[in-house]
């Protein structure tokens, strides 16, 4: 099967299995934050144009994310790597719904912006904030695409051990011992190789949404700056990363079965780690509901590794709002507690659904069920304080008026208590 024959078939299965235009969801959110960007702008340009990096950063933040589900996380994925096609067709079929969602992302980007020809030198400021959204667009199509693969590829050729222990010697830790030498000089539990695909996806959208952040001054006055250049060679590298994953291809079939494989358990190690230093400290304090609560830990962090990739963007967000002290904190904050509201609760229902919670398994064991959802409660809590509460008070206390901060945590604390004490 050719490229194009593929790209053909996937976007028929697409097209059938919508039951909504393609790009009506693009258009309804490019109207929302239309909308919130022409309230802003409203108490001035440099408002309105920090709505709309806020909003864009956390559109984009999510695009990125959404990467490795075009790709190999996606239900098919152990299907088409069984199937008689070449890697450059299975490749060729991935970044066509990589470029798609980007466009997606892009076109609500550019809608969002629009209310910002209305302000003086509308027209420029307009164009300057609908280039930064192409250049993002470039990296999400693009740019994280060929990184995604490019990780998965050290997974299945066995390199991601060795990028692993090279960054831990880097950072300054004590590598892990070589199966020859005595266990005395072992530094803890190996790391595991998947732990890559996450971690250079991460730190590409990481550089890439920090450097744009860093243009935000541009993107209103205008004034002599790098920012262009730095936009263009955003573009630039997105093109030539993307050509150089499509010369190397052909382990494509490889990467969706071994990556599949490694998600589903199969052909793979178990990989369920023991509760970290924090988890063992909330555990001690749970009582009986300390065993329910290392379960959840556990599971969590294996089957649900977004959970901790978004906590981590949203905490530098609120950190770096606290360290910067931006004129106009209220769009950042709203947007990253809202966020990380929004997501908390969307865990608070995976706690209570397979494959975290076996109701018929749980039943059979001496647990009882406040126990349970005290334990669930806990988690739940324990990520929103580490991720979300505690850098929001931070960056709320580190404003002129921390008002609107703390008012929007504290509403956000007691919608997850309220979502994480419902009975499941």
């Amino acid at each position: 099967m050719t490229s194009r024959e593929l790209i053909r078939w996937s976007r028929l299965h697409e097209r059938r299995a919508r039951r909504r235009p393609a790009f009506a969801v693009p258009v309804l959110v490019g109207v929302v934050l239309a909308g919130w960007v022409w309230w802003r702008a409203s108490a001035g340009p440099l408002a309105g144009s920090h709505a709309w990096l806020a909003g864009a950063v956390v559109g984009y933040g999510v695009a990125f994310l959404r990467v490795p589900f075009h790709i190999y996380w996606r239900a098919d994925a152990p299907l088409l790597a069984q199937l008689p096609i070449e890697g450059g067709a299975l490749f060729d079929a991935a970044l066509v719904r990589s470029l798609w969602a980007a466009g997606a992302t892009t076109i609500a980007a550019v809608l969002g912006a629009a209310p910002l020809a209305l302000g003086p030198d509308g027209a420029m400021t307009l164009v300057r904030h609908a280039g930064c959204a192409l250049a993002l667009g470039c990296a999400a199509g693009l740019l994280l695409p060929a990184v995604t693969i490019g990780a998965a590829a050290l997974v299945v050729e066995g390199g991601a051990a060795t990028a692993l222990r090279a960054a831990t010697a880097l950072g300054g830790a004590p590598a892990r011992s070589s199966p020859g030498k005595p266990p005395a000089q072992a530094a803890g539990p190996p790391s595991s190789p998947s732990a890559i695909l996450g971690a250079l996806p991460g730190f590409a959208a990481a550089v890439v949404l920090v450097a744009v952040l860093l243009l935000a001054p541009w993107l209103t006055d205008g004034a002599a700056s790098p920012a262009p250049a730095v936009l263009a060679a955003i573009a630039g590298l997105s093109v030539l990363a993307a050509a150089a994953a499509r010369r190397g291809a052909g382990i494509m079939a490889l990467v969706l079965r071994d990556v599949s494989a490694l998600d589903r358990q199969r052909l793979a190690t178990l990989d369920i780690r023991p509760p970290t230093s924090l988890e063992a400290a909330i555990a001690r304090l749970l009582g009986d509901a300390a065993l329910p609560y290392g379960k959840d830990a556990r599971l969590m962090r294996r089957r649900f590794p977004m959970a901790f990739a978004l906590g981590a963007m949203v905490f530098g967000v609120l950190a770096l709002v606290g360290v910067v002290r931006p004129d106009d904190p209220t769009p950042w904050l709203m947007v990253a507690i809202g966020g990380a509201a929004a997501y908390g609760l969307v865990l608070a229902a995976r706690l209570g659904r397979p494959p975290i919670e076996l109701a018929r398994l749980s039943a059979t064991l001496p647990l009882g069920a406040r126990a349970s959802a005290r334990a669930k409660l806990a988690w739940l809590l324990g990520w929103w304080t580490v991720f979300a509460a505690a850098p929001a008070v931070f960056a709320a206390l580190r404003q002129d008026d921390p008002a609107i901060g703390l008012g929007l945590t504290a509403a956000a604390t007691i919608a997850i208590i309220v979502a994480g004490a419902l009975p499941r």
